[in-house]
């Protein structure tokens, strides 16, 4: 049976890297489009010029970036199915440490699989398909890394060169890796030290990992990259398309609503996609969806009473930093994006599901953990009444559960659906882009989704130095897709 579990525990999040790559294949193909735009101009060709690398933005712009984007046009000619691979696999590296915290703390099959179903799914395709966000993908596996080796030392686990880890990997991650991401990843680590030392000092004293002088230069350590990132991020200059300019609290204090209707749909997002809303779902009233993230952000109040009520933090605190972090994404997203008034569809949106997930997970786990507790309980013959209790919720946790995995698998049934109108519309951006010298400015904007200028510059240089579509010999030639309607909804 333990050889058994090992396989599956390893082997789901396989499965889901593979599920991964077979959506690639059917919903793309290796060209420029979008964001590269703006990186071609800015870093290529001369990929290995330290001008363009020591810059005062260079935090925004995730150094990380710069060698992977280096072996990117070295070893294949700017692919953007290598990009899209590399968010792929770094994904699969979160599943992999979600599933070694699940082996060790013995989380049930069936929760684990329902888990795995849910991060996999297709919920968050846009940052699948946007090679350019590879990069984030690998920045929620170093938070999950760090979590778990915190999570470690919390329980008293830990291993050699934990405490060195905890002291580097706050500035490994947030310079090298976490980007725009880092605020919440840094903020989670801030009120989990604060948590730690004082449960140690007030809650439960066996588990006192942190006197007041190693909090203090753990919470130096891991304050101090922020700040560099945010004197980074004062340097940058950011521009988006149809973003209202009008000031928060004004907005705020005319449109209350407006906030509370993007901030609850936002967590209605994370059990159907808003694609699937969009396509399927469009008859069903706003207040629906409303009413449904309220139910999310109750399950989050669920989830966070049982940490404490079955005394899961007694052993282990990593449930409980994914609830913080998924919580805090929210009310970032609202906080950063509520600009794209009066659109309170858009922190549904597949690009920010990657941010939200982390939360859901954290529910997993603990209601996970939580079963097991409850199984313990039960073969202790406690009160009767205490079990009806504990019952109830406990069937309000798999309820919900349920509700996440059935949510998401039909999102995912409809977007893997839609995969072959987003290759159609890929072979159609080929045959423009391969004749650009040809096409209008009109044409070659809409085809590569990028209202800006450089795009010819962007296409004149990638021609010259044979790279992406450049490489091939031959033009491209699709004698089907115009078979097929063009679909982009």
């Amino acid at each position: 049976m333990r050889n058994y579990k090992k396989y599956v525990y390893t082997g789901l999040p396989l499965l889901g890297v593979l599920f991964y790559l077979l959506y690639l294949h059917a919903a793309t193909i290796d060209i420029i489009y979008s964001d590269y735009i703006r990186l071609i101009n800015s870093y290529l060709p001369d990929i290995w010029n330290p001008k363009k690398f020591f810059v005062p933005d260079l935090l925004t712009r995730i150094p990380v970036n710069y060698l992977e984007r280096a072996i990117n046009v070295e070893l294949f000619g700017y692919s953007v199915t290598f990009d899209r691979f590399m968010g792929v696999f770094s994904f699969g590296l979160s599943a992999l440490f979600v599933a070694g915290y699940s082996r060790r703390e013995s989380v049930g099959i069936g929760w684990f699989a329902g888990m795995m179903v849910f991060m996999f799914s297709l919920n968050k395709w846009e940052m699948l398909y946007n090679g350019t966000g590879w990069v984030h993908f690998l920045a929620f596996a170093c938070f999950y890394y760090h979590y778990l080796v915190l999570d470690r030392v919390y329980g008293q686990r830990g291993k050699k060169g934990d405490a060195l880890r905890l002291a580097l990997l706050p500035a490994c991650i947030t310079i090298l890796v976490a980007g725009p991401y880092c605020a919440i990843y840094i903020v989670t680590l801030v009120l989990a030290y604060g948590f730690i030392y004082l449960y140690g000092r007030f809650g439960n004293a066996g588990f006192r990992v942190l006197n007041g002088r190693r909090l203090a230069g753990l919470m130096a350590l891991t304050g101090t990259p922020l700040f560099l990132y945010l004197w980074s991020h004062s340097k940058a200059v950011y521009e988006y398309s149809g973003a209202s300019d009008a000031p928060l609290l004004a907005t705020l204090l005319e449109q209350p609503l407006y906030f509370v209707k993007f901030f609850l749909k936002s967590f209605a997002s994370m059990v159907f996609g808003t694609e699937l809303i969009t396509r399927r779902m469009d008859w069903i009233p706003g207040k629906i969806w409303c009413l449904l993230g309220f139910l999310v952000i109750g399950v989050y109040v669920l989830a966070l009473w049982m940490n404490f009520h079955y005394g899961i933090v007694n052993r282990t605190i990593f449930p409980l930093m994914l609830l913080a972090g998924g919580g805090m994404n929210h009310v970032m997203i609202l906080v950063t994006r509520w600009i794209f008034i009066p659109k309170d569809i858009y922190g549904m949106s597949s690009r920010y599901a990657l941010q939200y997930q982390i939360g859901i997970v954290g529910i997993f786990l603990t209601f996970a953990l939580a079963s097991r507790e409850l199984g313990r309980r039960k073969k202790s013959r406690e009160r009767r009444s205490a079990m009806r209790f504990e019952g109830f919720f406990q069937g309000i946790a798999k309820t919900a559960a349920v509700l996440f995995i059935v949510g998401n698998i039909l999102t995912t049934v409809e977007e893997f659906n839609f995969a072959k109108h987003r290759k159609i519309h890929n072979q159609h951006v080929h045959v423009t882009v391969w004749n650009f010298e040809n096409e209008t400015d009109e044409a070659l904007a809409e085809a590569l989704e990028y209202n800006k200028e450089g795009i010819r510059e962007a296409l004149t240089l990638m021609k010259e130095h044979r790279l992406n579509i450049f490489r091939e010999k031959e033009p491209p030639f699709y004698p089907a897709f115009m078979e097929e309607p063009l679909q982009l909804q």
